[in-house]
Parts: C-alpha cells; sequence; structure tokens
C-alpha cells in the first residue's frame, strides 16, 4: 500500500516511482552572466553566456563553467525543480562537433541519466561516442554543430518524471536518506518514537489516517513539542517517502550546477593545435525554487 500522495484528496500514485572534465583556465574568467530575471515567487530564470577561447587539446579534454563564478546575485539555498534549459544564441569558431552538458541531477548519487527516471520532453541529443563527451552524473543538453552560429531560442531541455506536481511542491524541499530521521528520536528496546511535531511523517500520517489507523491529532503533545508513533508506522513512511519520491525527483542545487563542453577526440585531432578557437553559447535556465513552494503550500 502507498501512502504518498499527488495531492491532499489522497488521489494515490502506483509507484513513487565520471569522467572528470578539465577546466580551461584562460578565458573562461571572462564568461559573463546578466542577472536573474523573473525572479519571485520562488521562480527565475538565468542568462548566462558561456564563452572562452580554447585550444584543440583543452576542447578534446573539456571545458566547464560553474554557475558559482557568474554574477548572478543571491542564489536559493536548497534545491531547485529545473523547468528549462535552452540557448538563445551560439557562435562556434571550431571545425568540430561540441557536447555541451550539464550535471542537472546534483543533489542525489550519481547515475546515468537514462537510469535517473526522468525523460526529456525534448529528447536527448546524443551521439556514438557519448559515454565520452558527457561524464557520469551530466545530462547532454545541446550538441554545437561545426562552426554553428545563430540567434534562435530554443529549448533543449524541459523534464518529466513519475511525479506530479503537488508532491514536487510538498516534498521536494525535502533531503533523502537518513537526513530525514533529524528530529525523530529512537528509544532502545522501545517498539515508538517520539517525533516533532511539525515533521513531514507526521504530515503523511495525518493524510493517511484512515489507512494506516492512526489519527495524529488524537496523540497528546508531549513537553510542547513532540508526539509518541510507533516505531513501525515511523519506518514504513520514512522508506516510501525516500525511496518512491524522493529519489525518483530530478532536482538541483544551483550552487553546484556546472556546465562541460567537450569535443570528439578523432574530429578535434584534425584541429590545428597552434590555433586558439573562440566559443560564445547563451544558456538560459529556468527554475522553481521548491522552498518557496513548500511554503507555501504547507
Amino acid at each position: 500500500m502507498s501512502i504518498v500522495k499527488n495531492s491532499s484528496d489522497k488521489a494515490p500514485i502506483e509507484s513513487l516511482a565520471e569522467t572528470p572534465a578539465v577546466v580551461a583556465e584562460h578565458d573562461t574568467h571572462l564568461a559573463e552572466a546578466a542577472a536573474a530575471t523573473d525572479v519571485g515567487g520562488g521562480t527565475g530564470t538565468l542568462h548566462l553566456n558561456l564563452h572562452g577561447v580554447f585550444t584543440a587539446k583543452e576542447l578534446a579534454k573539456g571545458v566547464t563553467w560553474k554557475l558559482s563564478d557568474f554574477d548572478v546575485g543571491p542564489l536559493p539555498s536548497g534545491r531547485v525543480l529545473i523547468d528549462k534549459v535552452g540557448t538563445e544564441a551560439i557562435g562556434s569558431n571550431v571545425a568540430s562537433n561540441l557536447m555541451i552538458s550539464a550535471n542537472l541531477f546534483n543533489t542525489g548519487e550519481k547515475k546515468n541519466y537514462l537510469r535517473s527516471g526522468v525523460t526529456n520532453a525534448k529528447g536527448w541529443v546524443t551521439s556514438n561516442l557519448q559515454s565520452e563527451l558527457v561524464p557520469l552524473g551530466y545530462v547532454p543538453i545541446v550538441s554545437l554543430m561545426p562552426n554553428e552560429y545563430n540567434r534562435a531560442e530554443i529549448t533543449h531541455y524541459q523534464p518529466t518524471s513519475g511525479l506530479d506536481d503537488s508532491l514536487m511542491s510538498r516534498y521536494g524541499h525535502l533531503s533523502t536518506g537518513e537526513s530525514l530521521r533529524n528530529n525523530i528520536v529512537p528509544f532502545p528496546g522501545e517498539d515508538y518514537y517520539y517525533v516533532q511535531k511539525d515533521h513531514v511523517v507526521l504530515d503523511i500520517i495525518e493524510r493517511n489516517w484512515d489507512q494506516l489507523g492512526t489519527d495524529v491529532p488524537t496523540e497528546r503533545v508531549r513537553e510542547g513539542n513532540w508526539l509518541k508513533v510507533s516505531k513501525g508506522l515511523v519506518e514504513n513512511v520514512l522508506e516510501q517517502l525516500n525511496s518512491k519520491v524522493l529519489k525518483h525527483m530530478p532536482l538541483t542545487d544551483l550552487n553546484k550546477l556546472q556546465f562541460k563542453m567537450r569535443a570528439d577526440r578523432k574530429l578535434a585531432s584534425y584541429l590545428d593545435a597552434e590555433r586558439d578557437y573562440p566559443v560564445s553559447v547563451t544558456m538560459t535556465v529556468a527554475y522553481r525554487d521548491l522552498d518557496q513552494d513548500a511554503a507555501g503550500t504547507a
């Protein structure tokens, strides 16, 4: 029986369901970013100009841009949901394909994006050397064509998953694993826990009291802050919340967000080793702050 619901009406959800890139040292520090726009209500859009001048060797090894190096103002401290990633302008003076990827799902364990439980509504761009071009823990965003220049606004990534927006908004701000046990106090040899009265476990129990046979409001609050709850019940709720919801959320820590660009090594071998190659890509990243969403739905 699944006790984690899509919304307050208790509609059930069935299955709550690296190869390191080398940072090119010269000229990446010139990367500029427009300030986040449309900020407010827990949402924002970043306009990032990823650019630099690179050698063929650097392009083959991979170059990195870190969002933390961009002057975009304060970023959400918690996890966000990336709603969209796109490009507004591309200028490449490189006669080779260049794959740009990003560590969008950087709040959980590193895994291949195809096993993340998240699909891209726009489709994942792929190559016959995908594992060399997209490091573990990253997702492919766009493959630049040789000497590509355009100013078209194109969306390359929009996530879809088995979880609906109500679950994202209600539980997306939570962490996974042991941190869910904060403010849950066990007692050796006893079959109950003390749970802080505002813990998410109690919220889930209250929403599902009819299935669980426990009505939280009938429990006596102890010392003004704690409720005594069955150990088995708490463990059941924690396991379902962690394994069926939190591990399947495509969530991002913007403070750890990175973009990587790599050239196919074979194609890069045909580039002039004595030349420098300029590349400039304006990337847009639209996000929702789930901490703000949670505050609004609490």
